[in-house]
C-alpha cells in the first residue's frame, strides 16, 4: 500500500483509455466472436434469420475493431506484439467483412444459376470468407490475449491479472471444442448433417 489515498501502485497505473479499449475489443471477439461462428456454422436450420443476424454482429466486430483501435494507437504497430497482431488483426477483419459482403452479393445477384452457384459461388467466393472467419476469431482472441497481458504486465507493473489474457483464449478455444463436438455428434447420430440451403433452380 501507499500513502497517497490508501491505493496500491496497480490502482495508481490503471489507464481508462486502455481499460475501455479492452473491454469493448473482448466483447466484439469473445461473447460476439462466438455468435458469428454459431449464426454461420451451427444454426444453419433458421439460415435466413441467422444470415442477416451475422452480418450485423459482423460489421459490428468490424466497426468496434476499427474505432477502438484507432483510439489508442500510436501509430507504433512495431513496438509490441500486440501492437502487431491488432494491426494485423484489423486488416483480417476488413478483409474478412468485404469478402462476407462479396458473398452475400453474388449469392443474390446469382440465385438460380445452379452450375455456377455450386461451382464458383461457394467453391471459390465463399472459401475465401470461411476461412478468414476462422482466422479472425482465432487471431482477435489471440490478439486480446497479448492485449491483457500488455496492460497487466507492462502498464501496470505485474499485475496478476495479467493471467485472464491465456484464460479468455483458453476458455474460447473449449468454447468452440465444445460447439463442434456437438454439432458433430448431432450430425452423425441423430438428425443427419446440417447443409446450407442451395439456392433454387431457375424457374423451380
Amino acid at each position: 500500500m501507499i500513502a497517497d489515498g490508501g491505493l496500491d501502485k496497480s490502482e495508481m497505473l490503471r489507464n481508462s483509455d486502455y481499460e475501455e479499449h479492452g473491454l469493448w475489443m473482448w466483447a466484439a471477439w469473445f461473447p460476439i466472436g462466438l455468435l458469428l461462428l454459431i449464426s454461420k456454422r451451427y444454426a444453419k436450420k433458421a439460415w435466413f434469420s441467422m444470415h442477416f443476424l451475422h452480418a450485423f454482429l459482423g460489421y459490428f466486430t468490424l466497426i468496434v475493431t476499427i474505432v477502438f483501435g484507432l483510439k489508442v494507437t500510436d501509430f507504433k504497430p512495431m513496438e509490441s506484439i500486440h501492437n502487431m497482431l491488432g494491426t494485423v488483426c484489423i486488416i483480417v477483419a476488413v478483409i474478412g467483412s468485404l469478402s462476407g459482403s462479396f458473398t452475400a452479393g453474388t449469392m443474390r445477384f446469382y440465385n438460380g444459376d445452379a452450375p455456377w452457384s455450386e461451382k464458383e459461388r461457394v467453391t471459390r467466393v465463399a472459401e475465401i470468407h470461411r476461412y478468414a472467419g476462422y482466422l479472425m476469431l482465432l487471431l482477435g482472441n489471440f490478439t486480446i490475449a497479448t492485449g491483457v497481458g500488455h496492460y497487466y504486465s507492462d502498464i501496470l507493473d505485474g499485475d496478476n491479472r495479467k493471467a485472464l489474457g491465456p484464460l479468455s483464449l483458453i476458455t474460447f478455444c473449449v468454447f468452440v471444442a465444445v460447439f463442434e463436438a456437438i454439432y458433430r455428434i448431432r450430425n452423425a447420430y441423430s438428425h443427419g448433417h446440417v447443409k446450407t440451403p442451395s439456392p433454387k433452380s431457375k424457374g423451380g
